[in-house]
């Protein structure tokens, strides 16, 4: 069958669909199996074959007939979002694991991991995982303090995603600032990014309110605009014309983990919404300053208007290149896993 690659793809999420992008840079087409929520989609998208991740019995095949697995990027394993989905890629594990051994988890950002049964399985499954990789420090003290080692840092799989031109015009001339916010509880998140454009608007700014998954966050972004006079981004065909959008930015807030990073990987400086710990881990990893969500009704504006934009562009052209160059080598490794299938493998 060859590789099977599972993750969160087919929800138009574009942080997950640049992980899956950004893997099949390196992938031949042919050989790849896509588990997705849209098989159509997928298909379409990326030209490879997809098969519907919620037929429990045709993934638990086709896991069986790959020649290896693999979970690309992506918060796969945390079960904040809900133990089901915790559970559902641990069993894609534990199959992977039984049929062939031959399983990749690549650029993965692990935790948070809040109940004992998932701690526990975790541990159980990623000590037997031949190809560990993660995405920052924290996922691998995470990995560390359930008893598994041998993982590697590497970065985000998106840093290494190749862009392409934005699917949109974009006003020559004017000053544009991404803004990507999501719904989180019952944090003041519509109206702080509101006083947001308003500020940004009065400043001589024109925001721009960039939807990072389309079910989720769409009705947010034009909820916003249609208040503030902001603009909303239409969902791109592909992934990596994101990157070709924010090369036009000065600067970008985002609660999205991937708005931060196809912002900073395009040279726009973050702010950061913390609302969980993967962001706080970007944040360190980019020196760039975060809100904390408590203080979102006051202290996003406030923040901006303490934004060091010069100095934190200055600062990326240090901390990018280093991530980007992190990302491409943990692509050339998976490059390297795939030529020597059927062999077992280990991460070097």
């Amino acid at each position: 069958m060859g590789i099977l690659i599972a993750g969160y793809y087919g929800y138009r999420n574009w942080g997950d669909e640049g992980s899956l992008a950004t893997l099949l840079q390196v992938l031949p087409r042919a050989a790849v199996c896509v588990l997705s929520g849209d098989p159509p989609f997928t298909e379409a998208t990326y030209g490879v074959r997809a098969l519907p991740r919620v037929e429990l019995r045709t993934v638990r095949r086709a896991v069986r007939e790959s020649d290896a697995l693999i979970l690309g990027g992506g918060s796969l394993l945390q079960d904040a979002t809900s133990l089901r989905s915790l559970l559902y890629y641990l069993a894609l594990i534990r199959w992977g694991l039984r049929a062939h051994g031959r399983v990749l988890l690549v650029g993965q950002g692990v935790g948070p991991l809040r109940r004992r049964i998932g701690r526990r399985l975790a541990a159980h499954l990623l000590q037997r995982v031949p190809f560990l990789s993660v995405r920052d420090a924290d996922s691998a003290r995470l990995l560390e303090g359930l008893g598994v080692s041998g993982a590697t840092v590497d970065a985000d799989l998106t840093w290494a995603l190749e862009g392409q031109p934005a699917h949109v015009a974009l006003e020559a001339g004017a000053r544009w600032v991404g803004l990507a916010p999501r719904l989180w509880a019952d944090a003041p998140v519509q109206e702080a990014f509101a006083d947001l454009c308003r500020r940004l608007h009065a400043e001589g700014y024109q925001a721009l309110l960039i939807p990072m998954q389309e079910s989720q966050d769409r009705a947010l972004c034009e909820a916003i605009a249609a208040a503030t006079g902001a603009q909303a981004l239409p969902p791109p065909q592909h992934p990596a014309q994101l990157l070709g959008v924010m090369a036009h930015l000065q600067a970008m807030v985002a609660m999205r983990l991937h708005g931060a990073i196809f912002a900073a990987s395009a040279g726009a400086p973050v702010l950061c919404v913390s609302y969980d710990p993967k962001v706080d881990a970007l944040a360190a990893q980019l020196g760039a300053p975060t809100v904390p969500l408590r203080a979102l009704d006051r202290g996003l504006a406030e923040a901006w208007g303490a934004f060091p934009r010069e100095a934190l562009h200055a600062r990326l052209q240090q901390t990018v290149p280093a991530l980007q160059a992190a990302a491409k080598g943990l692509l050339a490794r998976v490059q390297t896993a795939y030529q020597r299938l059927p062999e077992t493998f280990t991460t070097p």
